[in-house]
């Protein structure tokens, strides 16, 4: 009687611990949509020789560099409620210089040589010369090194300054190569989680879907440089989305995010990357790699081949985003 008693109340526990531990489980699913998060506000670093620096807002436009852009309406902190957060002007260039006093349109009108008609053209033709910008710059480098080689540097998200760990990859990769290769540093907002847990539902997509669109807006950039010039991509975590859409499109995306890359980011329209030679090397990817590469040939047009020549991948057994524990991933 006694065993039975014992087993009964053995099982009832059981029931009871698997009933406690779901609804931790759905309180803490919940409870992610007010984990804290916030877009990243780029601030410009010292410019380096042979090293040009991108920066892109969640919607993969460029910043430009040398102008001052006002936190408190990035933020958009005078509109009042929590949907401000998932407005499509929240923490974007594009609404800083057209519908904010975040950028003056003025200063930017001034410094770029620009005309200002109204700041919807005035937005466009700064992104125009700010690509071109970069363009001559990774071009006048590599002139100036006497090499014709890009090195793109991309960093995973809730990494808000990479700075220590690009300036590492460059020092050991120029001592081990003995050359002097152009380094492009990539910055994007792959979000901050502010010292919380990156929980899934309240970082991981908005993040994957912000490296998609900076990854369409890479591909433009580099689609300008010399066609002999050998491209090597080194990723970090997400970073590896950034350059994988960089290379090919991807249609792993639901139906509705498919058919804003498409209308809105131009996704079938912009080129494939025409260089020779391109390396992809990746140090902890946090993609599925199945569904990621089954759309390499996925080019744009269709009959332009991606000279992707090879893809080396880093695995790292700690890292939280690729592994087990990547409902709770502290960093990419």
């Amino acid at each position: 009687m006694n065993n039975i008693v014992y087993y009964f109340n053995n099982q009832k526990l059981k029931v009871l611990t698997m009933r406690y531990i779901k609804y931790l489980l759905f309180i803490c699913l919940c409870s992610a949509c007010v984990i804290k998060q916030k877009n990243v506000l780029m601030i410009p670093r010292r410019e380096e020789p042979g090293v040009v620096k991108l920066y892109f807002d969640k919607n993969g436009n460029l910043y430009p560099t040398d102008v001052h852009v006002t936190p408190y309406f990035f933020y958009l902190e005078n509109i009042p409620g929590r949907k401000k957060r998932y407005s499509d002007d929240y923490a974007t260039i594009e609404s800083a210089l057209t519908k904010y006093d975040s950028i003056s349109k003025f200063y930017v009108s001034q410094r770029y040589h620009l005309p200002v008609t109204d700041s919807i053209k005035l937005f466009k033709r700064l992104q125009a010369l700010l690509k071109s910008n970069a363009v001559a710059k990774m071009e006048q480098s590599m002139r100036d090194n006497n090499q014709h080689q890009l090195i793109v540097l991309i960093h995973g998200f809730n990494d808000p300054t990479p700075d220590a760990y690009y300036f590492a990859l460059r020092k050991s990769i120029t001592e081990y190569t003995k050359t002097k290769p152009t380094f492009v540093e990539v910055y994007w907002d792959g979000l901050n989680a502010l010292g919380d847990y990156t929980m899934l539902p309240a970082i991981w997509k908005y993040s994957q879907h912000n490296a998609a669109k900076v990854g369409l807006s890479l591909r433009n950039v580099l689609n300008a440089i010399d066609t002999n010039t050998q491209l090597v991509f080194i990723t970090h975590s997400l970073g590896s989305s950034v350059a994988t859409n960089a290379l090919f499109n991807q249609t792993k995306w639901d139906k509705g995010f498919n058919e804003i890359l498409k209308d809105k980011y131009q996704s079938e329209q912009i080129k494939t990357l025409p260089q020779k030679a391109i390396l992809l090397g990746m140090i902890a990817p946090a993609i599925s790699g199945v569904e990621t590469f089954r759309d390499v040939n996925n080019t744009v047009p269709k009959d332009q081949p991606l000279k992707l020549n090879r893809v080396i991948i880093g695995y790292n057994h700690y890292d939280y985003a690729v592994t087990k524990g990547g409902l709770f991933p502290h960093c990419g």
